[in-house]
């Protein structure tokens, strides 16, 4: 895997204390705000151009508000074989796990149900981020905010 950014998580730590900093209260995973979208923004963004192609990324925050952030292929990541030190002090319950799919869509997948079903008495909310979508699950409550967004200008109009 190539690198082209180095600063990669860095910029996703940055964006999340962004986000906390001007949240009034607890950041609303479930049904994101502006600060929060901009966060997820960047999480995409170097999902997308931080590296050789586009590959998964995902956000861990824990119950202390650390972000604990991994890399993986196209189209699976996974905190498997992190080192021991990424992941220390990691703690539960898990506030929100956010992942991309570089792919396009924004649902959950067969192996995202698994690790939703396998982390659920220990997760709170969970984002999948998609080209110019995302899925924010609160998972105790099984609701889903689907949100699609981009561009959209006026027609021209002619003049009678």
């Amino acid at each position: 895997m190539e690198i082209k950014n180095e600063n990669w998580k860095r910029e996703i730590v940055d964006a999340f204390v962004s986000c906390i900093s001007l949240t009034t209260g607890p950041v609303p995973y479930n049904n994101p705000n502006n600060e929060l979208e901009a966060f997820l923004s960047v999480i995409w963004e170097k999902s997308m151009k931080a590296f050789d192609i586009p590959r998964e990324v995902q956000v861990v925050v824990d119950a202390k508000n650390t972000v604990f952030i991994n890399v993986g292929t196209p189209s699976f990541v996974s905190f498997e074989g992190a080192d021991e030190e990424e992941l220390e002090g990691m703690k539960l319950p898990f506030k929100c796990w956010i992942h991309t799919h570089p792919f396009g869509q924004a649902y959950f997948s067969g192996t995202d149900w698994k690790t939703l079903n396998t982390w659920k008495p220990m997760l709170a909310n969970a984002i999948v981020l998609g080209d110019n979508e995302y899925w924010a699950y609160d998972v105790k409550r099984e609701i889903v905010k689907q949100v699609k967004y981009g561009l959209l200008q006026s027609p021209k109009i002619e003049e009678e």
